[in-house]
């Protein structure tokens, strides 16, 4: 048992030690770049699902192993860490980290709140909303951090208002505030007066960290695993000559009706699963005494951020600017904007960079010079003073998640190397033997694969291993590559079974409402609707609007000579002593 326990302590060393050990065989297969570029892939892959190195250290993994296996110079692998997708999502982490500074994504969430009833059904759908919306822009971990100490605050006042019922027999209640930060003890906090309150607690701890995960699916910069699947499609693509299309504009148009659905059918079904069919049927706002109490709870905090101050306004004014510079950069038609410069010189970084850098110039405050100067009540003429801007780059350096930003070119890193070794060729043709599957069958297949392994792995990680096969297998059964891409990405962010699974999913465990499983019976029925939910979407308004029944033309004729000249090179002709290729 000690032996066991010593082992326990050491595995991540472990494997460390004995995984680049027991998949060295694969080197001496026939000695080829595909065979030492798959063995690169397996070790990479391998530290990236056991995280026995931190996921941000794997990613650097690629820059040591290949030039070292001799596939790629570490020239070549590291010019994929700085892409225009990594720029892309630089100004969409940034932007979210200014809109965190100054509580705008609190403000929205408690004005969201202040409409809705107390009823378990409405309050369900009131912490799911602007969870769901947040998360869309900024990162999820963030949005369900931020929503949980307003979900304790509000349980904490159903709670005595519950129990003083209990004791007092329905007397009067007086209404009193409770600070955001105010604790109970372990007992008072799992002492719960009745059936309905214990499932609203399991209930409200449950809809936020799903709401965060089905938002970051609704834009392209809500999920890390978006923007791994917007660079890697770039990367095929560019392979082809192609452009992959894959941008904000073309992924709302997709994705945003697909997280409006799954939000829905989520709502419903957790109601449903917690409260039965009365009260998801039902049209009451809940008890007058409880709404009240509710709304109390939240105008105090409303009242603890003040007025809306001249920085929350001004990054309102960004945000709007920013989203509508991508709607309108590339449009149906050949228009937009981009359209008057040269073609392919502007990309969704170029309008995210230009809102960050104003956010950096920008002042937080009304300036006190020129026509701003203002004089003091005494008279007094004050000093003209330099004003902080909206955001600096010290919060920047501190708060910035880089980690998932070296993830993210990680995942650019191994595509390339795939394609750069021929790996992704030598896969695809032995992936071919799936052509024959119907493609609405085998979509459905890998969302539901891939919805499971992510309770257990990396989501980054998974969409940058899983993105470069999934590619070559549906051009080996003649689909847009696309076909399958955005299923098996969709699904990488349906993590809903496990509190592993993903960090919001850990902080909402961490209160101790919900064990693990209540969790993974609630997950796994919702795993399910969500699946299905992309297997519609990808077969009919996804296929429809990017047309992804069908390779494209240029690609099939590349792909067709590509073939030929691969099966000539294979071909050999034996005449006497000579050998005729």
């Amino acid at each position: 048992m000690s032996f066991l326990k010593d082992l326990t302590t050491v595995w991540k060393t472990l494997i460390l030690i004995f995984v680049p050990f027991v998949a060295s065989p694969i080197l001496t297969i026939d000695g080829s770049k595909e065979m030492s570029c798959l063995y690169g892939v397996i070790v990479i892959a391998s530290f990236w699902i056991t995280e026995a190195l931190p996921l941000a250290v794997t990613a650097l993994s690629p820059i040591i192993i290949f030039p070292l296996l001799g596939v790629l110079s570490a020239k070549d692998v590291c010019l994929n860490y700085i892409k225009d997708a990594s720029m892309f999502s630089f100004s969409c982490l940034t932007f979210a980290l200014c809109v965190e500074k100054w509580k705008l994504h609190k403000r929205i969430a408690l004005r969201t709140l202040l409409l809705m009833g107390s009823s378990p059904k409405w309050l369900t759908l009131g912490f799911m909303l602007p969870t769901w919306f947040l998360s869309m822009w900024v990162n999820n971990t963030s949005a369900t951090a931020m929503m949980v100490p307003v979900v304790t605050a509000v349980l904490d006042q159903l709670q005595d208002i519950e129990e003083q019922k209990k004791e007092l027999k329905g007397s009067e209640i007086l209404g009193r505030s409770i600070h955001l930060l105010d604790k109970k003890t372990a007992s008072d906090k799992f002492n719960y007066p009745n059936k309905e309150f214990k499932h609203m607690c399991k209930v409200l701890s449950l809809c936020i960290c799903y709401s965060a995960a089905l938002g970051g699916i609704g834009s392209i910069g809500g999920s890390t695993t978006n923007l791994v699947m917007q660079g890697q499609a770039d990367l095929i693509f560019e392979k082809y000559g192609l452009q992959s299309g894959v941008n904000f504009l073309s992924w709302f148009m997709c994705c945003f009706p697909l997280a409006v659905i799954c939000l829905i059918l989520s709502w419903m079904w957790l109601v449903f699963h917690f409260f039965g069919i009365r009260e998801l049927t039902s049209f009451g706002c809940g008890d007058k005494k409880n709404t009240e109490a509710m709304k109390t709870v939240i105008r105090d905090h409303l009242r603890e951020l003040g007025p809306l101050s001249f920085a929350e306004k001004a990054v309102i004014g960004h945000f709007f600017i920013l989203i509508l510079s991508w709607f309108s950069m590339k449009m149906p038609g050949d228009m937009g904007w981009s359209y008057y410069f040269k073609p392919d010189y502007v990309s969704n970084s170029t309008p995210g960079l230009i809102v960050v850098l104003l956010l950096f110039i920008f002042p937080c405050e009304k300036p006190r010079v020129f026509c701003w100067l203002r004089k003091e009540k005494d008279g007094a003429v004050p000093l003209p003073k330099s004003v902080p801007a909206l955001i600096d780059w010290k919060n920047v350096n501190e708060h910035f998640p880089w980690g998932a930003w070296l993830l993210v070119g990680g995942g650019y890193a191994i595509a390339h190397v795939c394609q750069a070794s021929g790996l992704s060729l030598w896969i695809g043709l032995r992936l071919s033997i799936f052509s024959n599957v119907t493609p609405w069958l085998m979509v459905f297949i890998i969302s539901l694969i891939v919805s499971f392994l992510t309770e257990i792995t990396s989501n980054a990680a998974t969409a940058s291993i899983l993105c470069p096969i999934l590619a070559d297998l549906a051009i080996a059964m003649e689909l847009n590559p696309l076909y399958l891409l955005y299923p098996a990405t969709l699904a990488c962010s349906l993590a809903f079974m496990l509190p592993v699974a993903t960090a919001p999913n850990a902080i909402v465990f961490a209160i101790g409402h919900i064990k693990v499983k209540d969790m993974a019976k609630a997950g796994f029925v919702l795993n399910l609707i969500c699946v299905l939910v992309i297997c519609i979407a990808t077969n009919t308004w996804i296929t429809a609007l990017l047309q992804l029944d069908a390779l494209p033309l240029e690609m099939r004729k590349m792909l067709n000579n590509s073939q030929l000249v691969s099966q000539f090179e294979n071909t050999n002709l034996t005449i006497g002593n000579s050998t005729l290729y």
